[in-house]
């Protein structure tokens, strides 16, 4: 599993989950850190390139900063 971090207003975090779960199976959202925006996208194998075309085009919609980002999921 792949995991991407990204800082992201409050306002649209909902959104994203919304589209992102409309991909099932290819991902999962999660939030890692409420209070500073934080979110995890952990992208199944074999979905990496779809996903990341996906995400620079959630980029264009809506302010998504990369970020670092360590935790607790192990890698796969």
């Amino acid at each position: 599993m792949i995991c991407r971090y990204f800082k992201v207003a409050h306002r649209d975090m909902v959104y994203l989950k919304f589209i992102l779960e409309a991909y099932e199976g290819m991902n999962v959202m999660s939030t890692v850190d409420n209070k500073a925006g934080i979110i995890r996208i952990a992208i199944m194998p074999g979905f990496v390139e779809d996903m990341d075309a996906l995400l620079a085009e959630l980029g264009r919609q809506v302010v998504m900063e990369p970020v670092d980002w360590k935790d607790a999921l192990p890698s796969f």
